[in-house]
């Protein structure tokens, strides 16, 4: 049975150390050996300690918790299965916990889900990740009178706070080495091509590049899931219906790595006999057998952004309409999964 008053005080008795080393450890701070850390977060979470969240809570009228929320039509697979969402809450929370906030995550599919999630879990504040133009989660953001941050959105509104990347610029990058490589049957690999969206600016980002040099191809745009799966699944579409191709552009590594297991299947060598590229640059491109070349984009980094824009408008400091859409840079990762072309 737990004690009707949880203290600071009771959790040192308890853990058998100072009040000032539950205190290190609750904020990440001083020197606490990991042993004595991981003792006092035992004794925290075995007494359900929550310290002084809420007092504050009811002193400010605040909950001291904002939402990530993740656009997705699959939520419960694309949340576990893409390591690009790991990236970007690391981020997210470790930015956060400067604040002294917490975050909820949840994947959400309809603006009925995402009007529960904020007022069900009294929220200061929302992160939403993926929605497109003209996506209904931003008129339930505005009716919630929440602080909000787009992620990968490309909003015609100028008044709303977005962070995404140098798409279009990564993209003909990636273009521009298969080029350089001699290719010219090369294939895209997209997700969901809809207007004003990341897919959408990675596409026009090749196209440029490789209409210049009169070799795009609408047939060999190949749009699929946005997974390994997705990946896995294109690989048949693409040696089965265009054996012409000699390299593939795909928008996401998740969806590359899905390739590069089917291609092995079927006996391919990459890039011997098909080069590849991704997008992103997330952590397990470089145990990829070969090593991906991929646009590198700094997914962490995005998400701490993106949390400094959330709090600007916690703490009532608009920022000017100009500076509220934030293009982070990529840049081109050589990795072993592209080769000059054979076929001249």
């Amino acid at each position: 049975m737990l004690p009707k008053q949880v203290t600071i005080k009771y959790i040192a008795e308890k853990a058998n150390v100072s009040i000032a080393t539950v205190s290190n450890v609750i904020n990440g701070k001083g020197r606490v050996s990991e042993k004595t850390a991981e003792r006092v977060r035992s004794v925290i979470q075995q007494y359900r300690y929550q310290g002084n969240i809420a007092a504050k809570n009811l002193r400010t009228k605040k909950s001291y918790l904002f939402g990530v929320v993740v656009s997705v039509t699959q939520p419960e697979r694309r949340l576990k299965d893409n390591p690009f969402y790991w990236e970007l809450i690391s981020g997210v929370e470790a930015e956060a916990s400067d604040y002294e906030f917490a975050i909820a995550l949840k994947g959400i599919d309809s603006a009925e889900e995402l009007s529960a999630f904020i007022t069900q879990r009294d929220l200061d504040g929302v992160i939403i990740v993926g929605a497109e133009e003209d996506s209904s989660f931003v008129k339930v953001a505005e009716e919630a009178n929440i602080p909000a941050v787009y992620i990968d959105s490309y909003f015609e509104d100028v008044n709303l706070y977005q962070v995404r990347n140098e798409d279009e610029k990564g993209a003909a990058s990636a273009a521009k080495h298969l080029l350089d490589l001699g290719h010219r049957k090369i294939a895209l690999l997209s997700g969901k091509l809809t207007r004003n969206s990341v897919n959408y600016f990675r596409w026009q980002g090749c196209k440029k590049e490789l209409s210049a040099f009169n070799c795009y191809d609408e047939s060999l745009l190949i749009e699929t899931d946005t997974s390994a799966e997705g990946g896995y699944h294109a690989a048949d579409d693409i040696i089965g219906k265009f054996p012409e191709v000699t390299a593939v552009i795909s928008f996401s590594d998740i969806t590359a790595l899905g390739l590069y297991k089917r291609l092995d299947e079927k006996g391919y060598d990459i890039p011997r006999d098909l080069s590849i590229t991704g997008f992103d640059g997330v952590y397990f491109t470089n145990y990829m057998i070969p090593k991906l070349t991929t646009v590198k984009q700094d997914v962490s980094d995005k998400g701490v952004t993106a949390v400094n824009l959330l709090f600007a408008q916690i703490q009532n400091n608009a920022w000017p309409v100009e500076n509220r859409r934030i293009s982070l840079p990529v840049h081109l990762i050589d990795g072993n999964s592209t080769a000059p072309c054979k076929i001249l």
